[in-house]
């Protein structure tokens, strides 16, 4: 029997099968009538899914499910898994936790635009578009609509010569209070980081287990690239993590804030406070200009620096201009 009654209440129960896939459950009605029309709904509905395609199937899937889907084999092993996943539920959170299929140009739209009210720039709302395209993608639902903006290359901020000197200079020789005392260890930190062109996470992580001073190689084996390297150490660098190995077991016992803390204090003692590109990062970009004009290869600056792939380089390209020069003489006429 289809539907029959149960219980005490007498609640009406439907127990029937489908392609295979069985329903007992309650129908929540107190009348066979009510019961029977409960239990045709459900099993027409069962009827509907058996007949839809697997991709069909997949965009009635609530987003927030298919969220936890993609989390489970996509992202769950990879270094930013924590905030892949936030970042996705927080898409769920701006259009609603609605069916994929429902993901429209319009819901793009509506996620966009809510992004922008929290002042979000077009490389962060560009992260939440690619989060989106790959949950859309997995559970193989059409991305044609999810299109990233265009993002500003803006300048790439060089160190020069000059202004790395006053830097170490302030942060060693300055007569710090308790709050800063932790700056001169930064000076030392900012000479490796100009000098190897690491992150600065890259460089707090490093463990002297990671130093080869006999080979004189650095090896970085976990970073935003995925991409394992090793770096040859300059004299200097060398220098500093021999002196400081005598006393830790990492080289930089510090914490980002405290380095972005000091970086903050070097500014406005330079009063570069207003140059919003003279950050910690741009020593790694220091580094990449320093090679590329000395006639190093792209391609050696690529695996130097780690990065994913050669176009993320050759916006270092235009920092030598020596070769340019060098491709003019060619074209002379002797």
């Amino acid at each position: 029997m289809a539907v029959y009654k149960r219980g005490e209440k007498g609640v009406f129960y439907m127990n029937f099968t489908v392609g295979g896939v069985r329903i007992f459950k309650s129908t929540g009605k107190f009348t066979k009538r009510e019961a029977k029309q409960v239990e045709a709904n459900e099993r027409q509905k069962l009827m509907d899914e058996a007949s839809l395609s697997p991709q069909e199937r997949a965009g009635r899937m609530l987003l927030l499910e298919a969220i936890d889907v993609v989390y489970e084999v996509r992202w769950k092993h990879t270094k930013d898994a924590e905030r892949s996943y936030s970042r996705a539920r927080s898409i769920a959170n701006h259009i609603g936790n609605i069916p994929l299929k429902d993901i429209g140009t319009a819901m793009v739209t509506k996620l966009m635009q809510g992004l922008e009210k929290e002042k979000a720039r077009n490389g962060t709302i560009n992260r939440y578009l690619a989060a989106l395209k790959t949950i859309l993608n997995h559970h193989e639902q059409g991305i044609r609509h999810v299109k990233l903006r265009k993002e500003s290359k803006g300048r790439i901020r060089v160190v020069s010569r000059e202004e790395e000197t006053r830097v170490v200079e302030l942060l060693r020789y300055t007569i710090h209070n308790k709050r800063r005392q932790h700056y001169p260890e930064v000076a030392a930190l900012v000479e490796v980081l100009v000098d190897t062109g690491m992150r600065l996470s890259e460089l707090l992580n490093l463990t002297y287990e990671d130093i080869d001073f006999e080979a004189n190689l650095i090896s970085i084996w976990i970073n935003k690239g995925d991409r394992p390297r090793s770096i040859p150490m300059t004299k200097r660098v060398k220098a500093i993590m021999k002196a400081r190995s005598q006393k830790k077991s990492k080289p930089f016992d510090l914490q980002p804030y405290q380095a972005e803390n000091a970086w903050r204090w070097v500014r406005k003692e330079m009063g570069l406070d207003k140059d919003g590109e003279f950050i910690l990062h741009a020593l790694r970009h220091t580094c990449a200009s320093r090679l590329v004009n000395k006639g190093i290869d792209l391609y050696v600056v690529r695996d130097w620096l780690g990065h994913s792939s050669i176009q993320v380089t050759e916006r270092y390209a235009h920092l030598a201009p020596n070769k340019l020069a060098h491709a003019a003489l060619v074209l002379e006429i002797e």
